[in-house]
């Protein structure tokens, strides 16, 4: 992978292109959302103060709750005393409520809700404190490494801090992992109780092409935002964190978006478990082995610049079984106008089993002649 990037050092240095102009938040960070690549950043690792983004977590805590059944969008839920104790944006609920998962869970996406937040984690661990163990078990799983989370809605609190980039890494977390669940971060408003809340994320009435995520805003952390937008095939996320108003924060982010958008092509070369080569193979059960990544594999060049991209295949000979699934089998080199982008590993995408004693004697007399 930093083959990868010098590659792609050089060909941007040789376009002359700058870092997006007039962002001016504390941090923050764009990426390509189908690879995960940054695009621009700066002080992306510093830990911050990350205000009601703190709630993206806690959504995809809740999210995986509902995938493993612990949590169901219909069921209804009884609003503990203490959800309705807690400080900051709130949708006013009263002990004993009994509101469904799926409102609230609306309730904290749209109006960053404390009280349906406590209803939500206390119902699923009896308490906050455990959930927040869980977010944070998350956060080192994902390798969210500048990231610590005190609580589950984001109130200021000594150690609850959070960066650019790890909540860029989040973001494409929740599209990645929760695809089902995305209509629920470009959600403009909610009407609860007689009061409709809207959205303060402005990105989603100003951008038709920006689907989310969320933002957030506490004295200590400023205006926080987490912006993701498809246009086309393309899908970028932005972070802004320490923005000094909700105009800035909102201008930082799509001023990032458009960067990433209007400089850069992420496109897909090989899906998961695509052969990329089959390949002969020497003494095993099969003939060949197929060769190719475990995971969807995307590549980002300057824009208008994917045509151009070469590949080459680079494999070791002769391949001798068993092959185990997995197993580097070769290289994928790729270059840009002659210049490289990166070598990527290729590996075995399924077993092979060693032959019978029959196959593995006629293959040493091919080998013997290959050589």
């Amino acid at each position: 992978m930093k083959i990868f990037w010098l590659g792609l050092a050089l060909l941007f240095s040789a376009h002359a292109w700058a870092a997006p102009a007039g962002i001016s938040g504390r941090a923050w960070v764009v990426i390509d959302q189908a690879s995960g690549r940054e695009l621009a950043a700066h002080q992306a690792d510093l830990p911050l103060a990350p205000a009601s983004l703190t709630q993206l977590m806690t959504a995809y805590v809740l999210f995986g709750d509902i995938r493993k059944n612990r949590l169901n969008l219909g069921e209804t839920l009884t609003v503990p005393e203490v959800a309705t104790e807690i400080d900051g944006a709130r949708a006013f609920l009263k002990a004993g409520d009994q509101i469904s998962v799926d409102t609230l869970i609306q309730a904290m996406l749209v109006q960053s809700a404390g009280d349906a937040i406590l209803a939500l984690v206390t119902a699923v661990d009896g308490n906050e404190a455990v959930f927040v163990e869980r977010m944070n078990r998350e956060a080192k799983r994902l390798g969210m490494n500048k990231t610590r989370f005190m609580n589950a809605t984001g109130l200021t609190e000594p150690g609850h801090v959070s960066s650019a980039r790890d909540l860029a890494l989040l973001g494409r977390a929740l599209a990645r992992d929760f695809p089902e669940r995305s209509a629920y971060f470009a959600q403009k408003e909610l009407p609860l109780k007689g009061i409709t809340y809207y959205n303060a994320n402005r990105l989603l009435w100003r951008d038709n092409t920006v689907n989310g995520l969320k933002v957030g805003r506490t004295v200590q952390a400023g205006y926080c935002m987490a912006a993701s937008a498809q246009r086309g095939e393309q899908s970028r996320i932005a972070v802004v964190l320490g923005a000094r108003s909700d105009a800035q924060r909102t201008q930082d982010a799509l001023r990032l978006l458009n960067y990433g958008f209007e400089n850069f092509d992420s496109m897909r070369l090989y899906r998961a478990q695509q052969p990329v080569k089959i390949a002969p193979l020497y003494r095993g059960a099969r003939a060949s082995v197929s060769m190719g990544f475990a995971q969807d594999f995307h590549l980002l060049v300057p824009r208008g610049s994917a045509s151009r991209v070469k590949a080459e295949i680079i494999t070791q000979q002769p391949i001798v079984a068993p092959v185990r699934k997995g197993q580097r089998m070769g290289t994928l080199r790729l270059t840009l106008d002659g210049k490289p982008l990166g070598d990527y590993a290729l590996v075995a995408l399924h077993d092979v089993a060693v032959a019978g004693i029959f196959g593995r004697g006629w293959d040493s007399i091919r080998l013997f002649f290959a050589q």
